[in-house]
């Protein structure tokens, strides 16, 4: 978090800078407060006129270095939060797609809102409140000292003793944090899980059970929040009591100076005010004090998470395959004992056509996973251009994929087909008409928005225009999973001719459902199961 917080320290110098220049007016009207009123007390007409005027320009002066204060505290808060969540998404980003799959879509949005929302209020915000009370009562304390070193000498000893108490219930303080932010993360998984299966929620009439256990795991959530208030309650009370108390003892010792003579009535009324200055300040000191020792845990966790994965190295990534690929008796298995390949040979060339095919859970998915580097083989190898795969980062340089489920993104048809790279318009326009899809197929129609998911399309709709942007996508290697699912006889038989059209690539192709007709177009066919 001190990163954030050096990137972004020129707010946080403005807002300290504001913040000293306030609190010199501040203590100074004090002063000019006691004056009026002694001036006023003797009579002295002009001069209480005098430092009247003084008095509302000091007043002026500190309510505009505090709203100053307040700009430049936002900025830093503001910076510092944008920084962190750029931070998480692109830690996000990093990670590799076997990695991301370790850990529920929820938990990622959990920690994009509700855990940066808690290290916003509970560090960033906090940090110009410290410094804010922490000049007050450096200010305060000194012109207590000006008016009379006894009672400043007593008035700090008594009101910082609530200070303390954070740190004597440190660890439950901590722990309460902790477990409330577990607790809305695996709130917010599982609500991210049934919006995902809304349709079936529907479809089985279940509405009834799932919000049973929303209201549960919700109420837990407010519990472990409601048992972080208390946390928190308690200590308030105890500080506020305790400096309440303090503040009695030194009015009462003010009293007494007066009764001796040492104080006159300005005095005792600039006294009385400082005090009461010094007082909130260091009741909110405590709270604050509260609040950085309860999200440590918090910024440590999200520190390790945005660190977790460097970015996958330049030099191990492999970009172009000139000759092809070979599977040498590789075996796999997810869990140990139960192989899903075993002693798999293949060999593919850049150039030709190949179709994977078999039943449902034969092994199809997971020989491209492979390649994909998803996973590494229990035993052999998989080649590439003579080199084993192993020796490679990633192979996404150089390998399109397109599964089963479309994915589209909400945002306009043309930057789902091209991925944000420049193709002419009229590269897509063909496509889209060679794919069935004319509908699209015009400059006005690539601005169209896409809903999130595709959500105003059809099933083989979406399917098409995954294909179209696979297809755009000049890589060495094109891997179609399931490419003729949700498509109608007729369109999957124009798509079926396009894929066996394609030269120049190396194409493995994953179905169960090709035209039978059509296999002997295919430079190999491999049945697996």
């Amino acid at each position: 978090m001190k990163e954030y917080e050096k990137r972004n320290r020129a707010g946080f110098i403005g807002a300290l800078v504001c913040i000293l220049i306030s609190h010199a007016f501040g203590v100074a009207l004090q002063f000019f407060k006691g004056d009026v009123l002694d001036h006023a007390i003797a009579g002295d007409t002009t001069s209480t006129i005098r430092y009247t005027i003084l008095l509302i320009s000091f007043i002026l002066g500190e309510c505009l270095s505090f709203f100053l204060y307040k700009r430049c505290s936002a900025r830093f808060v503001v910076g510092c939060t944008g920084l962190l969540k750029s931070d998480i998404f692109e830690g996000i980003l990093r990670r590799t797609y076997v990695s991301f799959k370790e850990q529920p879509q929820g938990a990622y949005i959990a920690k994009l809102t509700n855990d940066i929302d808690a290290i916003r209020d509970r560090r960033f915000r906090m940090m110009p409140m410290f410094f804010d009370v922490v000049c007050t009562i450096a200010f305060v304390s000194a012109a207590l000292f000006l008016l009379d070193w006894r009672l400043a000498a007593l008035t700090i000893v008594l009101l910082t003793t609530p200070l303390y108490l954070p740190k004597l219930i440190e660890k439950r303080l901590q722990k309460a944090q902790s477990e409330y932010l577990k607790a809305v993360e695996q709130n917010i998984s599982r609500v991210n899980n049934w919006l995902n299966g809304f349709e079936i929620i529907k479809n089985f009439s279940i509405e009834g059970h799932i919000l049973r256990q929303f209201r549960d795991s919700n109420g837990l959530a407010m519990d472990k929040l409601l048992q972080d208030s208390m946390l928190g309650a308690v200590s308030q009370l105890i500080t506020t009591l305790m400096s309440y108390l303090s503040y009695f003892i030194v009015l009462a010792c003010a009293s007494w100076l007066v009764l001796r003579g040492e104080f006159s009535a300005g005095d005792f009324f600039v006294a009385i005010g400082m005090i009461d200055l010094l007082s909130y300040p260091l009741i909110s000191l405590a709270e604050i004090i509260r609040q950085l020792v309860a999200i440590q845990p918090a910024c440590r966790e999200m520190e390790q998470f945005i660190g977790k994965e460097a970015a996958v190295p330049s030099d191990k990534r492999l970009q172009r395959v000139h000759q092809g690929i070979c599977y040498r008796q590789v075996s796999f298995a997810y869990q140990k004992g139960v192989p899903i390949l075993q002693q798999f040979n293949f060999r593919a060339e850049v150039g030709k056509r190949y179709l994977i095919q078999g039943p449902s859970g034969c092994g199809k998915t997971t020989a491209v996973n492979l390649l994909l580097r998803y996973y590494d083989a229990d035993e052999g190898e998989i080649v590439v251009d003579g080199t084993p795969i192993g020796a490679y980062n990633t192979t996404y340089d150089c390998m399109t994929v397109m599964r089963q489920e479309a994915i589209l993104f909400h945002d306009t048809l043309r930057n789902n087909l091209t991925m944000y790279q420049e193709v002419p318009d009229e590269r897509l326009i063909e496509l889209l008409k060679n794919l069935r899809l004319d509908s699209f197929a015009s400059r006005e129609a690539l601005d169209t928005e896409i809903m999130e998911g595709g959500g105003n399309l059809s099933g083989g709709e979406k399917k098409r225009i995954c294909l179209a942007r696979a297809l755009l996508r000049d890589t060495d290697i094109l891997i179609l999973d399931e490419p003729l699912a949700n498509l109608d006889e007729d369109t999957a038989s124009r798509v079926e001719d396009m894929l066996l059209a394609i030269r120049g690539k190396l194409l493995l192709v994953v179905s169960h459902t090709f035209t039978l007709d059509k296999l002997s177009r295919f430079d190999g066919v491999v049945t697996l199961g």
